[in-house]
């Protein structure tokens, strides 16, 4: 499943600014490819980084080159969707000496249906053991590596998640007001960038697409109290906790900018601003 040096120039990972990155994401812990700078950087990476689709509603599309993700979501404050979150965090990686491998994947969120592959994790291997880490999930995703072992359960924060194997399939599963409920499932299918771009322009483009009939704004934000994970769909914004959701209210028009600049920390241009004004 590793990735080799060969393979290395599809994904562009020479074009990633490290140092930038890492500034941006607040971490400044050890970099040596260990399951302990795994675990920090995704913690970081998820609770400095928003989810959020704001470029697809505004009719930009989403671009997958490393430059362009980096210049948004490193140099520019915004956030983006999974596939721009773990590709750049996939780069991270792979420059700092961690070998992985990128997955589509299928989100079920308790679904019985099978959905298309239009979500993406990565598999890093440690020694002798493998590692699920999704960056780009959203705020009910892991904040910490999990490994993909059967029957693995890890507590994050009061979250608990559980890895189940279902024949060729392994699936993630979080625990939701008492009882497991799937998260997602991939297998050990080969993708290629070319890959990747065909469920960019799925999930960024397709009329049905979650991402394309409303807005997602999320992020997991540290407190006090530890983080709490703050989600903003359409004019809705609640905080989701291991026994439901809490906190939430509907917001105004003229409330949602501040909202997204404020809460789910996206830096906005003026330009960004009157679109979202003018959002019904």
């Amino acid at each position: 499943m590793a990735t080799t040096a060969e393979d290395r120039s599809e994904w562009g990972i020479e074009k990633v600014d490290v140092p930038a990155y890492l500034n941006r994401i607040g971490y400044d812990g050890p970099t040596d490819p260990t399951l302990e700078t795994l675990t920090g950087l995704q913690r970081a990476h998820m609770l400095s980084m928003p989810f959020e689709n704001l470029d697809i509603l505004f009719g930009r599309g989403v671009s997958l080159d490393l430059e362009s993700i980096q210049d948004k979501m490193v140099s520019r404050g915004r956030g983006g969707y999974c596939h721009e979150h773990n590709l750049l965090f996939a780069a991270v990686l792979e420059r700092l000496g961690f070998t992985l491998t990128r997955l589509l994947c299928r989100i079920r969120l308790g679904s019985t249906e099978v959905q298309s592959r239009s979500h993406s994790v990565l598999i890093v291997e440690l020694g002798e053991r493998r590692y699920l880490s999704d960056a780009g999930y959203g705020c009910l995703g892991p904040l910490e590596p999990i490994a993909t072992v059967d029957g693995t359960v890890s507590q994050q924060d009061g979250w608990e998640y559980r890895i189940k194997q279902e024949g060729p399939a392994t699936v993630l599963q979080m625990m939701n007001n008492g009882a497991w409920i799937d998260s997602l499932a991939f297998d050990t299918t080969l993708f290629h960038a070319v890959d990747f771009q065909m469920a960019n322009h799925l999930s960024s483009t397709y009329p049905r697409s979650p991402m394309v009939t409303g807005l997602f704004a999320q992020r997991v934000v540290s407190t006090e109290a530890g983080p709490v994970r703050k989600a903003l769909f359409g004019k809705t914004i609640q905080d989701f906790t291991t026994e439901g959701i809490a906190d939430q209210r509907t917001l105004s028009t003229p409330e949602l900018a501040p909202v997204l600049s404020d809460v789910i920390g996206i830096r906005l241009t003026d330009e960004d601003v009157k679109k979202i004004e003018g959002m019904d």
